[in-house]
């Protein structure tokens, strides 16, 4: 699936997983972590936990594998 057709897809049902806790080490820091939700062919998105109003980033599964392969 290409990236532009990931941005027609209805995500609003997504279900999204916080991997991380939040800030280790200082609980009055405010929250920093991302939300990941699955979709269809291996893409993802990805969105700010502290602004779920705003719209997620979408990756299509070649462009996360070559993200990952870069870093």
């Amino acid at each position: 699936m290409r990236n532009g057709d990931l941005y027609t897809l209805d995500i609003s049902g997504a279900t999204w997983t916080k991997p991380c806790g939040g800030n280790v080490g200082d609980p009055d820091a405010p929250e920093s972590c991302m939300e990941f939700a699955t979709l269809p062919d291996g893409a993802i998105a990805i969105r700010d936990s502290k602004r779920p109003d705003l719209t997620p980033m979408r990756f299509s599964a070649d462009e996360l594998t070559a993200f990952l392969g870069a870093i």
